[in-house]
């Protein structure tokens, strides 16, 4: 599967270690030539936020997508693969990540939540939804014949 470009984003809050969130993603993923993007906003109780969204594309996106696949354990493979459908739009697959286990533990696990690391993972000549699920499909099943 080509993936076209990969965004990866997250909220950094004013109680948070900013440079531990941004060395543990920059390390997992090799971010070191990516676009990086950062703004502020103003949380609901006046609180700073900061978000930082990292963009690649071309052979960088593509191994931290194969990095994505690799990482997962076969819980979050086979929850993956139950909710593809729900996760892919337009050409996209849409992954949430849960940020506290990420920087504590190095490892990838999917959820669905608050207080998750954004992935947006477009891929390269897909004509429909459909096509993008059932290659996704036979990738997380490839994945989870690994294992045994």
């Amino acid at each position: 599967m080509k993936v076209a470009f990969i965004s990866i984003s997250v909220f950094c809050h004013e109680t948070e270690d900013r440079n531990k969130i941004l060395n543990s993603l920059e390390s997992f993923f090799s971010l070191d030539n990516a676009e990086v993007k950062d703004s502020v906003v103003q949380g609901h109780y006046g609180n700073r936020i900061e978000i930082i969204e990292y963009k690649m594309k071309g052979r960088e996106a593509q191994n931290v997508f194969e990095k994505i696949l690799n990482s997962l354990d076969k819980m979050d493979l086979i929850l993956l693969a139950s909710t593809l459908q729900s996760r892919t739009d337009k050409g996209k697959l849409h992954l949430r990540i849960d940020k506290q286990r990420f920087i504590e533990e190095n490892k990838i696990f999917l959820r669905d939540g608050d207080d998750v690391i954004k992935l947006v993972i477009s891929f390269k000549n897909f004509r429909n939804t459909d096509e993008i699920v059932e290659e996704l499909k036979y990738l997380v099943s490839r994945d989870l014949r690994k294992d045994n």
